[in-house]
């Protein structure tokens, strides 16, 4: 993996990237089948793959080709991406705190029994 990451990912990029990294590799035309999936305005191919070149040249994807179709990959591993976002905003939004951080979280959503468990869970693992 590379030492540091590239710049911050914008919200369409990061479904791609999220994409990516359930299917290890993918092409284009499995993103944008993957992504349309999910949207109720569809994304067209052309879209994606304007976005998955300028991730690949911000660096956050690559691609290796078999014949005329390129498959693309990542780098960088999802729970340290995802855990670098977090701490980004940690520190930008809530000053650092951890503790105002899961607040804010808990507060603007309603947790389940069951996430409530497994940060219990979670916190007593750590101690």
């Amino acid at each position: 993996m590379p030492s540091e990451q590239p710049p911050r990912l914008t919200p369409t990029e990061l479904e791609i990237m999220q994409i990516i990294w359930d299917l290890s590799e993918a092409t284009i035309n499995e993103v944008t089948q993957r992504i349309n999936q999910e949207r109720t305005t569809p994304l067209r191919r052309t879209t994606i793959q304007v976005q998955m070149s300028r991730l690949e040249t911000k660096g956050w994807l690559q691609h290796r080709e078999d014949g005329r179709t390129f498959y693309f990959s990542t780098p960088y591993p999802r729970e340290q991406t995802l855990g670098d976002m977090a701490s980004d905003i940690q520190d930008r939004a809530f000053g650092g705190s951890c503790t105002e951080l899961v607040k804010c979280l808990i507060d603007q959503r309603k947790i389940t029994p069951e996430e409530m468990a497994s940060l219990r869970k979670l916190i007593q693992e750590i101690e």
